[in-house]
This record gives C-alpha cells, sequence and structure tokens, in this order.
C-alpha cells in the first residue's frame, strides 16, 4: 500500500516513520530542511533515551509524491487549504483522504477538492514533539489508540485494508462509529493543553496537578461536555475530565506544540480548537466562558508578536 503523510511535523513523521516498516512511504512537507535531513540521515524517531533511525522517502515537491492508495494529513490547520491543494498531485478518485488532526473542521474543508466517499476524519491519542531537522521525539509512555470513520458512513474493504495495516505497524488502530465522541473527549485536551502551553509553557502533567491550572482545566471539561451533549453525543463531565487525567498521565512531560507555534511567533491553531468549541457553544446557547477566556489569551498573545 503507497501512502503520503501530507505535513510531515511531529505528528505526521511518527506515523510515517511507524508505517515505512510496512508501506511505502513518502513523507510530503513544505519544509525543505527538514525534508532534506530525512532524505541525508534517514528520520530520528526518539523515545525514552533510545533513537531509531528510520529510512523513509521525504520530499518538499508534490510532483514528485506519485499516485498513492491513502493520503495522511496532519498538516496544522491554517495551512490545510494549501497542502490539500498541493495534494491533488498524488491523490485519485480511489484514494482514501485521512484527517487525524486535532480540532474541528478538517474534513469539511477536505471536501471542498474531495469526494466525501473518499474522505475519512478521526483522531489519535499520540504526542509527539520536534527535537530537531529530521528529528522526532514520540513522547506518549503508554498504548494509546487511534481511530477513524468514513465521512459517508459505509466502510469499505481497502479502509479495512488501511486499518490492519497500521496495527501491522504497532499503531492501534479502530475502524468506528463513535468516532464523534472520541473528537469532543480529545478537544477537552487540546483546548486545556495547548492554550495553557501557548499561554505558560508548561507540561501537561504539570497543568493537571498543578491547583490553579487544574481549576481551569475541569472547568473547560465541563463546558466541553455541556456543549457535546447538545449537540447529541453522549459525553458526561466526569468522563470528560477522567479523560484528560488519563492523557496527563500518560504523556506527563509533553508540551503541547502551541507552546512551541507561540515561541517560534507563528500563528496558533487556536480556530479549530477553543474557538471552534465556543462558535458550537453560542449556535447552542450553551455558554463556555472557560474555553473563550484561553483563546483570547492567546488571540492577545499572537496580536503582540511583532512587538516583542
Amino acid at each position: 500500500m503507497k501512502i503520503a503523510i501530507i505535513g510531515s511535523g511531529a505528528m505526521g513523521c511518527l506515523f510515517g516513520g511507524k508505517l515505512a516498516s510496512v508501506a511505502d512511504v513518502c513523507l510530503y512537507d513544505v519544509y525543505k530542511p527538514h525534508v532534506d535531513a530525512i532524505n541525508e540521515h534517514g528520520l530520528i524517531m526518539s523515545q525514552g533515551g533510545t533513537d531509531n533511525v528510520v529510512k523513509v522517502r521525504a520530499t518538499s515537491d508534490p510532483n514528485e509524491i506519485g499516485p498513492v492508495d491513502v493520503a495522511l494529513f496532519f498538516t496544522k490547520y491554517i495551512y490545510m487549504d494549501s497542502a490539500a491543494q498541493d495534494a491533488q498531485k498524488c491523490i485519485g478518485p480511489d484514494t482514501i483522504v485521512l484527517s487525524l488532526q486535532n480540532g474541528l473542521g478538517c474534513p469539511e474543508l477536505l471536501s471542498k477538492y474531495y469526494s466525501k466517499d473518499q474522505i475519512c476524519y478521526g483522531l489519535t491519542g499520540y504526542t509527539s514533539e520536534i527535537r530537531g531537522l529530521g528529528h522526532i521525539e514520540m513522547t506518549t509512555t503508554e498504548n494509546v489508540e487511534t481511530w477513524f470513520w468514513p465521512l459517508n458512513d459505509t466502510v469499505t474493504d481497502k479502509q479495512r485494508e488501511l486499518e490492519k495495516l497500521m496495527n501491522e505497524a504497532g499503531i492501534t488502530l479502530t475502524i468506528t462509529s463513535s468516532v464523534k465522541k472520541t473528537i469532543w473527549r480529545k478537544l477537552a485536551v487540546n483546548c486545556n493543553f495547548n492554550p495553557l502551553a501557548g499561554i505558560t509553557g508548561i507540561n501537561t502533567g504539570d497543568a493537571f496537578y498543578n491547583p490553579a491550572t487544574h481549576e481551569i482545566i475541569r472547568n473547560v471539561c465541563f463546558e466541553i461536555a455541556d456543549v457535546a451533549q447538545a449537540k447529541g453525543i453522549d459525553l458526561t463531565r466526569e468522563e470528560t475530565l477522567e479523560y484528560v487525567h488519563e492523557i496527563a498521565d500518560s504523556c506527563y512531560e509533553h508540551v503541547a506544540s502551541m507552546g512551541a507555534d507561540v515561541k517560534a511567533k507563528r500563528k496558533t491553531e487556536i480556530m479549530v480548537l477553543n474557538e471552534a468549541v465556543a462558535a458550537e457553544g453560542k449556535k447552542l446557547n450553551v455558554p463556555t466562558p472557560t474555553v473563550e477566556m484561553l483563546a483570547r489569551l492567546i488571540r492577545a498573545i499572537e496580536f503582540q508578536y511583532d512587538k516583542q
């Protein structure tokens, strides 16, 4: 099976590196120095003090990818429109177009360019960080899961083949219709740890156990669960908070990617996280004051980039 990873940063490289053992993988990313480092030295995948070098093809030219069976998107949302257009060079009518990105809105954006019959959406519990050019560190310390579901609600044999392949690569993946609930649980993770990392630089474990930030996390979890329930998704406040607790324990030292974005003065993905949840809340008359407060603080920091 030929697989293109569209957006080969920390998460794209994690999946691409794992899948390279069982599939013909090409990593696509517009940052050429990163791509050149992978092609010259291999992809360095670190975990727990051990480095593993994976030989995998990488390119910053979409014309070099070639036709693929699966296009797996890990591009940040702010670059998604251009990435979706670039990927048209390698995506055919029978290609599985799979988004495992954070937040809300990616499947809808992909629908502008591809048939709903080929789009799948989901999420993963893995975490990863860039350590240098061509070098990532996998920061999840426990076995986690990945899920997806087809946008047209019809599972194909090819999707089942991908499910089997991912599991062979050591990625515990399940095709499940309950993915909407799982996405909203993961939103509680990202709407907490990402903006908190951007604002304070704090890691996930400390954020959860610090009394000051724990109160923020609790409120965000409850607000997200309330919006999910208003949307007809069976997600309680208690299980949302417990899920965030589990994630904090599984990757205690991980600093969410918004921390690196703010440090580098890059635009964040706050629009598909806290702002998207707040927008859903407004539609349904569900208040989300803490979710919105974190979004405003991140926007305030972004506003100051040019003045720092």
